[in-house]
């Protein structure tokens, strides 16, 4: 602007100048007052730009004033730019899709029938062994596969996560029926997750590896409907509360030596408690975790045939401890420790009893909980980057001497697996598995010339796996 009105000054000094010289030399009032027009069309024209200036300069003001009073966009979280994310339309959420195509196969020489084959191990389950079990029994699924979706967004409170995963096994409890059954669905948000999801209590980080769907004695892969919350202690230290769905009611019916067994059940009016409190090593070649469980058993049965007119409830605590841990003393060695007691839960760990036996005398409702200590062993060698192998014992042992072992003879007192595997990687993300397992139950009660208490258990399993 101040350009423009030194210009102005400018031509008007040299008008003003032409003016005077002419004026001198021609000395007409008409040619001075056309000079003077020309001069006040001038100052206009330098007012007019001198206007639009300013103007401009006000617009773009404005304009930077918009600009900075936009929130700047929300940046992708560092999952966008792992290899196998797929970011959606919205530019913000990321999912990955996983899973695994696998076929499984289990030859039984010793301990299946048709009541208890099945493509996982069924060592609580065998025919004793005077029951003379049908023997050499083939079993194939693929419903084993799965297939499942991870999924993130970043949110003012930090990401929000979400896992949905699901196998074929539906409800069956032998080969699978090839409907989905849920394994994992949750979300998850800072500290806090709610859905299905692993438990707390179970064991599943410091576990051997098998060719067994399910998994060695002495653990679980226990997933229910929880809200857990975690919090980090140190880098290597963090402890994890969840409260847990789930009806833990399941009771034995046989009838024993005090009073009569009844199947009236009431359910649970509370969710479990569950808690885990994780410590690794610095160096990340161990792990040590602690497990506890609470949940409340209960029976009711009405008793309108004693014309009382009401219900009558029962109820007792069921609780568990646990302690498991592993450790890698070389890249290509690792060992494995569980050990855990549990009163009055069947829900949790593989192989289990029932959880009580429920009895009645008149009016009195009686629960005589189950009792057992679990153990497991294991080690693991990587013989080449391809190559590895696992020998692992587990056991399980009941309290011999409770109201459940009296009330429920034929349920299982002892039980142990010795399984040995191997697995072989020929490209990346194929799995080829065999395993040997060797297993024995026994009862509570005690054999006669007839009856043994005891069934033996053998079986080999095959497994080609690929994951994706």
């Amino acid at each position: 602007m101040i350009k423009v009105k030194t210009l102005a000054l400018s031509v008007s000094a040299a008008l003003a100048w032409g003016a005077i010289g002419s004026a001198q030399a021609a000395t007409t009032t008409q040619q001075v007052a056309d000079l003077k027009a020309q001069v006040s069309e001038l100052q206009q024209m330098v007012q007019s730009l001198s206007s639009q200036q300013q103007q401009q300069a006000v617009q773009l003001q404005q304009q930077a004033e918009i600009a900075a009073a936009k929130p700047a966009p929300v940046a992708p979280t560092a999952s966008s730019t792992k290899p196998g994310w797929i970011t959606l339309a919205d530019g913000q959420t990321q999912l990955k899709v996983y899973g695994s195509v696998r076929a499984d196969s289990t030859y039984d020489t010793k301990g299946g029938n048709s009541d208890t084959t099945s493509i996982t191990n069924n060592t609580n389950k065998v025919p004793l062994n005077s029951a003379h079990g049908t023997r050499n029994n083939l079993n194939v699924t693929a419903a084993t596969s799965r297939l499942g979706v991870d999924v993130v967004r970043p949110t003012q409170y930090g990401d929000l996560t979400g896992k949905l995963e699901a196998d074929f096994m539906g409800s069956s409890s032998t080969n699978g029926d090839g409907s989905f059954r849920v394994r994992h669905a949750y979300l998850s948000l800072g500290k806090w997750l709610v859905g299905q999801t692993t438990s707390p209590f179970v064991n599943v980080d410091t576990m051997p590896e098998t060719v067994d769907y399910n998994g060695a004695m002495g653990g679980g892969t226990k997933r229910n409907v929880q809200v857990r919350y975690t919090q980090p202690i140190t880098a290597n230290q963090k402890v994890l509360v969840a409260l847990e769905g789930g009806d833990a009611d399941k009771l034995s019916t046989t009838s024993g030596t005090i009073g009569a067994a009844t199947a009236s059940s009431g359910g649970n009016r509370l969710p479990a408690l569950t808690a885990r409190y994780d410590i690794a090593t610095a160096d990340k070649k161990g792990l040590l975790q602690v497990h506890g469980m609470l949940h409340e058993n209960r029976i009711s049965a009405a008793t309108a045939t004693d014309n009382t007119g009401t219900n009558i409830d029962k109820t007792k605590l069921g609780w568990g401890v646990g302690v498991g841990g592993k450790y890698s003393f070389t890249p290509n060695d690792t060992v494995f420790a569980n050990y855990y007691h549990v009163k009055g839960d069947n829900r949790y760990m593989f192989f289990q009893n029932d959880a009580y036996v429920a009895s009645r005398v008149g009016t009195d409702l009686h629960i005589g909980e189950s009792e057992f200590d679990s153990g497991l062993l294991g080690y693991s060698h990587k013989w080449s980057p391809k190559f590895r192998s696992t020998v692992a014992a587990g056991a399980i042992w009941y309290k011999n001497d409770s109201t459940f072992a009296k009330l429920a003879p034929t349920q299982n007192k002892n039980l142990y697996n010795i399984i040995v595997n191997s697995f072989y990687t020929p490209v990346k993300d194929v799995d080829l598995g065999v395993e040997y397992t060797y297993g024995q139950r026994e009862t509570f009660a005690s054999s006669t010339a007839t009856t043994d208490n005891k069934g033996d258990y053998s079986r080999v399993g095959l497994m080609a796996r690929y994951n994706f």
